[in-house]
């Protein structure tokens, strides 16, 4: 018995020993990213409020992907991307077709924009969308133009106060392509994530599944959770300005933990 709770014991130690390695190699030289990132783009979890001061909390990364720039404004997120053939195939993937369900997800590196011209486009195509929604509803006053006309509102207000700036870019098969593309960008943010490809019969186009990332949710340290005590997700149509910033870097696995927690009164 004695043999086999020291076995027990050895397994539990090495585990723990390779796990905090992993931590502080991720945490040597300097941070692949660096960002302040707010309630908009870390979100609470659904129970904060009623979690005990003792119990961790998770914060869930935001993501999104940009309206097509010929495209009008839309305040849904695709969570997809327009490839070629030759992009696929750079990518390592076979190329799907309209008789082939199989494809087979692959593990890349994705690039994000925070808070840069990609936010600043979806602002203004939203603004557009209300105001030709104002002049329809001017022209043809019913109850259709007149809901239109709101809703487009509640977007416009929550693409400048609420919704996350933290906008996808890019995949690629290594961190080093996009590091060296986007070197001087210092609102980049380089992850780990699972895509899948598709065919679109339909247009005849190529399109890439961004699954989701291999590290979705940031834990928040015990130091940490005193500052946002009290706090509850926001709702849907909740529109007000983040309540809370949140200092994090990357290192060099690619991997996240927050250095400073900011609330705002």
């Amino acid at each position: 018995m004695k043999k086999y709770l020291l076995m027990g014991l050895l397994i539990l130690i090495g585990s723990n020993v390779m796990a905090l390695s992993g931590v502080a190699y991720n945490r040597m030289g300097a941070p692949t990213s660096a960002l302040k990132l707010t309630e908009r783009e870390l979100e609470l979890p659904y129970n904060s409020s009623a979690q005990q001061e003792n119990s961790g909390i998770l914060l869930s990364i935001n993501w999104r992907t940009a309206t097509k720039p010929d495209n009008a404004y839309t305040p849904y997120n695709s969570n997809e991307t327009t490839v070629t053939q030759a992009q696929l195939l750079d990518l390592g993937f076979e190329l799907p077709d309209n008789n082939y369900y199989g494809a087979q997800s692959r593990q890349l590196y994705w690039a994000f924009e925070f808070d840069g011209e990609r936010h600043a486009a979806e602002i203004a195509k939203a603004e557009l969308r209300y105001q030709e929604a104002v002049k329809t509803y001017t022209e043809q006053p019913n109850d259709n133009n007149s809901r239109l006309k709101d809703d487009s509102l509640v977007n416009f207000k929550k693409e400048k106060l609420t919704n996350s700036r933290l906008f996808f870019v890019k995949v690629a098969t290594d961190y080093e392509s996009l590091a060296a593309e986007f070197a001087g960008q210092d609102n980049m943010l380089f992850v780990k994530g699972l895509a899948k490809p598709y065919y679109n019969e339909n247009n005849d186009s190529y399109r890439l599944f961004l699954q989701q990332l291999l590290i979705t949710e940031i834990m928040l340290p015990l130091e940490y959770s005193e500052t946002l005590k009290g706090l509850s997700r926001l709702g849907y149509q909740d529109i007000e300005a983040p309540r809370y910033t949140v200092d994090i870097k990357w290192g060099s696995r690619l991997e996240p933990w927050i250095t400073k927690v900011t609330r705002h009164e």
